[in-house]
C-alpha cells in the first residue's frame, strides 16, 4: 500500500437536502440481481430525515413503472432491492440529496472509531471469551475559517454529515455527527484558530436498522 501524502486530503460539510426526481440507478459492481446504485455521485448523499422511492421497469419499458420494496444505503446511494427484477430491468430512484461544500483553510482532521468490547465467559470456560458490542466515532479537525454550518451546529444541536477524502479516486469516509465543542484560539503573532469537536450520531433507518458513518466509494 503506497503511503498518501496528508495535504491532499479534503474535509465536506453537507448543506441543505435537494429534492431529486426519477434518478437512474445502475447495477452495481458484482450483483447478484438485487444490488444497484445511483448513477449520479452527487445524489447519492440521501437526507435520512425524508423517504427514499424506488421504481423498477421490470421488461425495460421506460413507460411502465412499478413501486417496489428496497433498502438505500443514505450514506452511498446503493439500492438493495428486495427481490431480482430481472436482467432488462430499469431502476429509478426518488428522493432528497444532500450537497457538499469543502470547508477551506482547515489544518488537521483527526478520526477515531471505536467498538465497545463485553467478555462472555461463563463457569467452566478456560479462556476469556469477548464480542464486539456498540460502536462510536468521534474526532476533530482545527481550521482558520470558521463557518455558519459549525455555530449552527453547537448551538442548534442539528446533526451534520461530514466527509473526509484522503486523495483523489480514494474511499470517503463519511459520517453523521453531532458537535458538543467548540473553541477559539487567538495568539498575538499568530493566526485565529478554532477547533471543533464532533461525535458520532446514529440515524434509524425505515427497516429499523441504524447508520451512522462508513468508508466507501464516493
Amino acid at each position: 500500500m503506497a503511503a498518501i501524502a496528508a495535504h491532499v486530503g479534503s474535509l465536506s460539510i453537507a448543506g441543505e437536502p435537494a429534492e431529486f426526481l426519477e434518478a437512474e440507478a445502475v447495477p452495481a459492481p458484482d450483483s447478484t440481481g438485487t444490488e444497484f446504485r445511483i448513477a449520479d455521485p452527487e445524489l447519492r448523499r440521501l437526507n435520512p430525515g425524508t423517504p427514499v422511492f424506488v421504481e423498477v421497469s421490470p421488461s425495460g419499458d421506460a413507460d411502465a413503472w412499478t413501486p417496489v420494496d428496497a433498502y438505500v444505503d443514505p450514506l452511498f446511494g446503493d439500492v438493495h432491492l428486495a427481490s431480482a427484477p430481472g436482467p432488462s430491468a430499469l431502476v429509478r430512484v426518488s428522493g432528497y440529496a444532500l450537497p457538499v461544500h469543502p470547508l477551506a483553510l482547515v489544518r488537521s482532521i483527526s478520526l477515531t472509531v471505536t467498538n465497545d468490547v463485553v467478555e462472555l465467559q461463563v463457569m467452566g470456560d478456560a479462556y476469556k471469551r469477548r464480542s464486539v458490542s456498540l460502536r462510536d466515532f468521534s474526532g476533530e479537525l482545527t481550521g482558520l475559517a470558521l463557518t455558519e454550518l459549525e455555530v449552527e451546529a453547537l448551538a442548534e444541536g442539528t446533526p451534520l454529515l461530514i466527509e473526509v477524502g484522503k486523495a483523489s479516486g480514494a474511499q470517503v469516509f463519511r459520517a453523521w455527527v453531532k458537535v458538543p465543542e467548540l473553541s477559539h484560539k487567538l495568539t498575538p503573532g499568530a493566526l485565529y484558530e478554532h477547533t471543533m469537536k464532533f461525535l458520532g450520531f446514529a440515524f434509524q433507518s425505515e427497516d429499523g436498522a441504524a447508520f451512522a458513518w462508513g468508508y466507501g466509494s464516493p
